[in-house]
């Protein structure tokens, strides 16, 4: 049995500082086992003005960043205290849910105490008036170079807004990547992580980190250094659904930092942070993924270029290659869209039929609800994926696929058809908008007239 790397004790998150000579802000952390460590997140902006937002009003939204940059150095030691700079209750209750909601799957995976056993220090501040926020403005649009980054630029311009798509990279690979993807030019902010991190990890606890909390931060600091009111993203309510259930009332989901629950308390830390933030919202967030896969069949000019494949974007990227044809992504974008393209299409965009692919099966189990969880990744929920097969076994392109083959009868000894049948209506049909402008419920709405 592999014996597990040691557990620290006390983890600190130390501040930050700003380099006048490079323009980056540096963030320091320190562990009690592996020592301290440095990362860097460059935006590209006038000196003056990120000096203004070091030593202003920003300084505070700097403290948020410290913490959800955080937690790559902290979970190499996933030590059980966790010291935090001075934040507001809102600030304080958001980075508490970051390092316990956010890292379920890290603890659970590494066969570490979850519900987290973490003890917080730090001061709390007293809590300032809430911001009144208007989406009004040039908006700052995270783009990930797949089909939800697609739809919510099609929402986004539908409803005439000024926006400036970007992207918070680690390398080179990474960049190549999603220029590769991307539509329009990209306003790239760069992140380094420590070299030192990365030589530790081998040895030392690792897995998933909620990188969207991550990137929502680093663009709501990029927004405010260059004159943008707003920052988007095409974070989905399927992302509400847990990936595990282990009973008892117990979750864990991979996709907490893209939740409505994490996006509702990071919009009230930065209430509570600045007098004028960014409004942050996610303009996807009434829709199901299915609604999004109906959506982007629309966009066909897209096909040939965007990716759902996470392997694209890590550290090695590979610009060239778009799919892998291996992993839960290809997976789930293949199912999802399957009602909704022909096989033609299928071709154009994955370069064959994922559901006739053999490797594929497992994680096709594991996305209908016919296995222990679902996959640890950024898929839709259970009962969208049963309707989505369920409709694709009635396509031409589909209906003979292996993956229908294998899973349409086992979906109907769990579902009956017209169980199957409302899934389908029911996904399809958006919820409250929320934070979502009205203007871009009215433009989501003219994509399905």
């Amino acid at each position: 049995m592999e014996q597990k790397p040691p557990r620290g004790r006390h983890f600190a998150i130390r501040g930050w500082r700003l380099d006048d000579e490079t323009g980056r802000f540096l963030f320091r952390y320190e562990c009690d086992i592996y020592g301290a460590f440095e990362e860097e997140v460059r935006v590209d902006a006038e000196p003056s003005v990120l000096s203004a937002l070091a030593q202003g009003e920003g300084a505070p939204l700097l403290d948020l960043l410290a913490v959800a940059l955080g937690v790559s150095a902290y979970k190499l030691a996933a030590a059980p205290t966790l010291h935090l700079p001075p934040l507001t209750p809102a600030g304080r209750a958001m980075a508490e849910a970051l390092y316990t909601e956010g890292l379920a799957e890290f603890y659970v995976r590494n066969d570490l105490p979850w519900p987290a056993d973490l003890s917080f220090e730090g001061e709390t501040l007293e809590a300032q008036p809430a911001s009144q926020l208007a989406p009004q403005g040039p908006a700052l649009v995270a783009f990930g170079g797949g089909k939800d980054s697609y739809v919510a630029r099609a929402i986004l311009e539908g409803a005439g807004h000024d926006t400036q798509l970007s992207s918070v990279v680690l390398g080179g690979a990474v960049r190549d990547a999603l220029s590769a993807t991307a539509p329009t030019p990209l306003l790239f902010v760069e992140r380094r992580l420590d070299p030192a991190l990365l030589d530790i990890a081998p040895r030392a606890f690792g897995g998933h980190v909620p990188i969207t909390a991550i990137n929502m931060m680093v663009l709501v600091l990029t927004a405010l250094a260059t004159g943008r009111n707003s920052v988007v993203f095409a974070n989905e309510r399927s992302a509400d659904e847990p990936t595990m259930d282990l009973g008892h009332g117990v979750t864990a989901n991979h996709q907490f930092s893209k939740s409505s629950a994490f996006e509702g308390l990071m919009r009230a830390a930065l209430n509570e942070a600045h007098p004028a933030p960014p409004y942050l919202y996610s303009v996807l967030r009434p829709y199901s993924e299915l609604w999004i896969g109906r959506a982007f069949a629309t966009l066909k000019d897209a096909f040939g270029r965007f990716t759902s494949c996470n392997r694209n974007f890590r550290l090695a990227g590979d610009a060239d290659k778009r799919w892998c044809g291996e992993c839960a992504k290809c997976a789930f974008t293949s199912l999802i869209l399957s009602p909704f393209i022909t096989a033609e299409e299928a071709r154009t965009i994955f370069g064959g039929n994922f559901l006739d692919r053999e490797a594929l099966m497992p994680l096709y189990e594991q996305l209908l609800g016919l296995s222990t969880h679902k996959p640890w990744d950024c898929v839709g929920t259970i009962d969208e994926c049963r309707a989505a097969l369920w409709r694709a076994g009635t396509t031409e392109a589909f209906g003979d696929t292996l993956a229908v083959r294998t899973f349409r009868p086992q979906i109907f000894e769990e579902m009956s058809k017209d169980e199957l049948a409302r899934a389908w209506d029911t996904a399809l049909i958006p919820e409250a908008g929320g934070a979502v402008p009205e203007d871009c419920l009215a433009a989501a709405e003219a994509l399905h007239p």
